[in-house]
This record gives structure tokens, C-alpha cells and sequence, in this order.
């Protein structure tokens, strides 16, 4: 959770910096306008959750004071994808309102190994 606050806080410094300094070039106007834009949507559809609750009525990915919270009861299914990286999978619940429904689950979560399992069991 410290690491995507971090570089959260570096986008939002490199933002100021770009604002306050020089006149503006094609470089900084198009980080200016997409480093918004990606706060933004990492807010929004919490892809990056910073904690994941299971239990057996429901799962949860919270995030930024956010949660996203499914029943297992409305789930058809859940897809948990590997990667040759191997610090993160992509889990994808269906069926899922928009902006919800894919998660990037990263190592550096509290029980990783153990809820990548579980969803595993659920596919």
C-alpha cells in the first residue's frame, strides 16, 4: 500500500513541477493533462486494490477509502490469470458493472499466496 501511495505522490509532484516551471512544452501539456486522467482511474475502478477481503458470502477489493464488494451468489465467474511476471495476476469477476470487475493483484498484498489460491479454487 505504501508503494502506490508513493508513486501516487510522485505523479501528483511531477505534476506541480511541470505546472510551475518554464513555459509549457508538448511533453509537459500531455502529462499534465495524463497524469490527472490516470489518478483518476485508478480511483475509479480501484484496479489496483490495496487489500482483498474473501469470506463465504462475498469478496471485497478495497482501495483509496473505496471498496468494490461481490456476492458470490451474483458471481458466474472468476478468472485469475497468471503471468510470466510473477509479482501479479489479473483476477476478472463476471458478471461486473462497468468500471468494476478486474483487479490487479499484486505480491506486495497481505496474503497474496493464500487468496490467489482460493480464487484459483473458484474458477
Amino acid at each position: 500500500m505504501l508503494r502506490r501511495f508513493a508513486s501516487d505522490g510522485f505523479l501528483v509532484l511531477a505534476l506541480i513541477v511541470l505546472l510551475f516551471t518554464g513555459p509549457p512544452a508538448p511533453l509537459s501539456i500531455a502529462l499534465a493533462a495524463g497524469i490527472p486522467i490516470v489518478l483518476g482511474w485508478g480511483i475509479l475502478t480501484l484496479h489496483f486494490p490495496a487489500r482483498v477481503e474473501m469470506d463465504g458470502d462475498s469478496i471485497a477489493f478495497y482501495g483509496y477509502g473505496r471498496v468494490h464488494r461481490f456476492s458470490w451468489q451474483n458471481i458466474e465467474r472468476v478468472r485469475v490469470r497468471r503471468f510470466v511476471v510473477r509479482d501479479r495476476v489479473l483476477v476478472r469477476i463476471s458478471p461486473a458493472p462497468p468500471f468494476r470487475g478486474r483487479y490487479w493483484l499484486l505480491d506486495s498484498l497481505e496474503g497474496y499466496d493464500a487468496l490467489v489460491s482460493a480464487l484459483e479454487r473458484r474458477q
